[in-house]
């Protein structure tokens, strides 16, 4: 007759196999069919979007950057053709400049260099950028120092209220 201790360590081991096979059979990739927005998209040919970037952040910045660059080329597998705006206000402006703050630049460098060439990609993508000149005045940014293209207006928020009378959608970036 088996001790206990013995059906037990028979039990653990039985449990632990079955726990082994239930993993192997669902840690198999399934074959699910690719992601796409036609649902949204259905019957849409084009689309015009203002993006208003507000991120404090260099690093949180860059990423955003690229998601929008993500963006433009889902819309093409999807077949939509698009009209892109990005508008700079707030604490953002600090990251789109060629002389950055001091401190900043020693501590963000290397991200402030990856931003001006994410920037640049999504020119050559077709996106057109602006920077609002109160938050270049309030962060003491030289509307002269701006990345190349990315033109000064006086007032993000009426730029905003421009692009939507002209029907591109807001899409916010905070």
């Amino acid at each position: 007759m088996p001790s206990t201790a013995h059906a037990l360590k028979w039990i653990q081991i039985s449990l632990l196999v079955l726990a082994m096979g239930w993993a192997l059979i669902f840690s198999q990739p399934l074959i699910a069919a690719p992601l796409t927005n036609q649902t949204a998209l259905n019957n849409v040919e084009h689309v015009k979007a203002i993006y208003d970037v507000r991120k404090s952040h260099p690093t949180s910045l860059l990423g955003y950057l690229k998601a929008i660059e993500t963006n433009v080329t889902n819309l093409k597998k999807e077949g939509v053709s698009f009209d892109l705006q990005m508008i700079f206000i707030s604490k953002a402006v600090t990251f789109i400049t060629t002389e950055p703050e001091e401190t900043l630049a020693m501590e963000h460098g290397e991200t402030l260099e990856q931003i001006a060439q994410q920037i640049a990609r999504l020119q050559s993508l077709g996106i057109q950028m602006e920077a609002c000149g109160g938050a270049t005045a309030y962060f003491n940014v030289d509307n002269e120092t701006l990345l190349p293209g990315i033109d000064p207006v006086r007032s993000g928020f009426i730029s905003l209220m421009g692009w939507q009378a002209k029907g591109y959608g807001l899409i916010t970036v905070y």
